[in-house]
């Protein structure tokens, strides 16, 4: 009999406790669920490549190396720059010298011998005249043949033409260069200063500079090795400027909107940041990793959601950590 009664009351018990547990399940399944999803924290990555090509002499930085702005870090040989250089400024120096050449015009000791020749052109020419004159009276006379007077007004002719060429001379000696070969020269010494330039541009370019402060996170090639123009000899990330990226269904867009802010826990950090909604893709991606109840008679698409840390710097974020964000709770 106390068997039987202690059964029954066992029995009573255990129906008891399912109702109650029935009764809990029940009131949680009422209870709205939250929805979590993951995202990945991502970052600006830049590739630092050579502008010439050629071999690395030296590279300062290695994978994992912090980077600031402005820091050398690696070079390209200059032999072939350094010779370019030296070849630009001996032809920079050649034009200038030409242009003040120009400018100045001739010595005086030119000046003065091209009129000193002028003058004795002038004295030929003044005696070949005064023949002239004479044999063409005695020609008109009839007293000389007329190959003699033909003879006598080639050499009239001669003088003058070479006291007009020497006066000729002597102006242009005085007046100096023309103002088009002074433009020319002008345009020599400056084509020469501008490749000048440019080979020194390019030597400043065997030495590349980092234009941003990041971690080294992929280091390409080693000293010794030859680069091209473009190739990239290492990645830098910037630890400044970061992001998660998340993606969402269609349907579930309607719980955030541009602007808002939630939490996300980081678990490779341990820590719980805030997050700002920065922009929703325009473009959506097909998402056969969910798809509807009905059947999966369609897929849902889905759309990536750029959400940036409030706090900037955040110690120890890395790229490809996990975020899981509870979408219930954005504001």
């Amino acid at each position: 009999m106390k068997d039987v009664t202690k059964t029954g009351i066992g029995l009573v018990v255990f129906a008891v406790i399912l109702l109650a547990a029935l009764l809990l399940i029940k009131r949680i399944s009422d209870q709205p669920q939250h929805i979590i999803r993951t995202g990945q924290i991502e970052m600006r990555e830049y590739d630092l490549a050579s502008k010439l090509p050629g071999r690395i002499e030296w590279i300062n930085f290695d994978e994992g190396d912090i980077v600031n702005e402005g820091d050398e870090v690696f070079k390209i040989t200059d032999k072939e720059i350094k010779a370019k250089v030296a070849q630009a400024a001996g032809a920079l120096e050649s034009a200038s010298a030409q242009y003040s050449m120009v400018n100045e015009g001739l010595r005086n000791e030119q000046i003065d011998m091209a009129e000193k020749k002028y003058l004795a052109d002038k004295s030929q020419f003044e005696l070949a005249e005064k023949t002239f004159q004479r044999m063409k009276n005695l020609y008109s006379e009839k007293l000389i043949s007329s190959q003699e007077f033909d003879a006598i007004e080639y050499k009239y002719k001669a003088a003058k033409a070479a006291m007009d060429a020497s006066l000729s001379q002597l102006n242009m000696a005085q007046k100096g260069a023309r103002n088009q070969e002074k433009m020319m020269a002008r345009g020599q010494v400056t084509r020469a200063k501008e490749t000048m330039n440019e080979a020194r541009a390019y030597f400043d370019e065997t030495i590349a500079r980092s234009p941003w402060g990041g971690i080294v996170v992929k280091r390409y090639v080693d000293r010794g090795e030859l680069v091209a123009t473009g190739y990239p000899v290492v990645s830098i990330i910037d630890t400044t400027d970061a992001w998660a990226e998340l993606n969402l269904p269609a349907n579930e867009l309607e719980k955030i909107k541009v602007g808002m802010t939630m939490k996300g826990k980081i678990h490779g950090l341990g820590i719980t940041a805030e997050f700002r909604v920065m922009n929703i893709a325009a473009m959506a991606d097909f998402a056969n990793w969910r798809s509807t109840g009905d059947n999966a008679t369609f897929d849902i698409r889905s759309f990536t959601v750029k959400l940036v840390p409030t706090k900037k710097n955040i110690p120890s974020l890395r790229p490809g950590m996990t975020v899981t964000f509870d979408l219930d709770k954005a504001k």
